[in-house]
Parts: C-alpha cells; sequence; structure tokens
C-alpha cells in the first residue's frame, strides 16, 4: 500500500531539510505508481457507472476495495 497523507508530509519536511535517501526516494516512486493505478481502476470503473442504482452500488463496492 501507498504513503499516508501524514507519511509524504513527513517526507517533505526531510527533504526541505537534506536530500532523500535512495529509499525514501522509491518509496516515493512506488506510491505514486500505487496511485497511479489505483487512479486509472477508479476512472475505468467510473466510466461504467450505469443508471441502474443497484450496478452502481455494486461499482462503489469495488471502489472502496481498492482503496482500503
Amino acid at each position: 500500500m501507498g504513503l499516508t497523507v501524514e507519511q509524504v508530509e513527513n517526507i517533505r519536511r526531510s527533504a526541505a531539510m537534506a536530500p532523500l535517501s535512495r529509499g525514501e526516494v522509491d518509496r516515493l516512486i512506488e506510491s505514486c505508481a500505487d496511485m497511479a493505478l489505483e487512479r486509472r481502476q477508479i476512472a475505468g470503473i467510473l466510466a461504467q457507472l450505469p443508471a441502474n442504482f443497484g450496478k452502481v452500488r455494486e461499482a462503489l463496492t469495488h471502489l472502496r476495495q481498492i482503496v482500503t
């Protein structure tokens, strides 16, 4: 799973004080890749939302599974 908002903020503060370590840079890149994949999945699900509420509920359940 990606970094939390708090973890990103801590890294941002650390970067203001000194260069980031290779491990921190790798964590940021991995987290960005995770978010990009989640965003692609979410966009695809949202594009398929029908007018039928049952299908909407099913799509929302799927979205919840992606982000949790």
